[in-house]
């Protein structure tokens, strides 16, 4: 198996070749490891293959704060809330879920019309994203399986299903999942805690 640093800008290269192709790259990042796909028909196939899932939805990781608004819908009176959790978020791990704007590709929304979104707070991955509009990620594990602390406790069909493994050049690969915001509602809920610090956010929930 091909295994590449993030740091490495032949790699950036590589990788942003095989996800426009439609693979599926397992990488280290700044949350657990993960499943990286282009956002498009042929990632959604490999990515459902790979977890051996076809309903639930994916992430989505974006480059930049800014971009974030190109795929979600936020009402008016409750733009500057929104605009200050997201600032106050990102880069970093927490996922934002919000009402997704309308065309959205179907496979990053749920029924009920939602997205999850995240700018991740790793240089590599904000590289690579610099390539696309958005990227699908999700755990490296089939549905309903632990997740991998680890690359070498990733499911081997899971290996021999992607292009190649990226990691992080100090190897330090972090076991805590992001920490997940519903904005759907009138205030902000905590779904999950996760590796973000909260004390960041302090005077957004009032």
């Amino acid at each position: 198996m091909k295994r590449l640093f993030w740091g490495n800008q032949e790699a950036i290269t590589y990788i942003t070749k095989e996800l426009q192709n439609g693979e599926v790259i397992l990488a280290e990042g700044d949350t657990v490891l993960g499943l990286l796909a282009d956002v498009s028909a042929k990632g959604v196939e490999q990515l459902n293959h790979i977890k051996k899932r076809s309903q639930k939805p994916y992430l989505i990781l974006v480059g930049n704060s800014k971009k974030v608004f190109d795929f979600i819908e936020v009402d008016k009176e409750k733009f500057f809330q929104t605009e200050k959790l997201i600032y106050a978020c990102w880069p970093g791990p927490v996922t934002l879920i919000f009402k997704a704007k309308e065309g959205i590709f179907p496979a990053a929304q749920t029924p009920e019309g939602t997205i999850a979104i995240r700018v991740p707070n790793h240089p590599g991955l904000l590289q690579l994203l610099s390539h696309f509009d958005a990227l699908f990620s999700t755990s490296a594990n089939s549905s309903g399986q632990p997740v991998p602390d680890s690359i070498e406790a990733v499911d081997a069909s899971i290996l021999d299903a992607v292009a190649c493994i990226v990691v992080n050049d100090a190897n330090k690969q972090s076991t805590v999942p992001s920490t997940i915001i519903d904005c759907t509602g009138e205030k902000p809920v905590i779904v999950r805690q996760g590796a973000f610090d909260m004390s960041k956010l302090t005077g957004i929930f009032d």
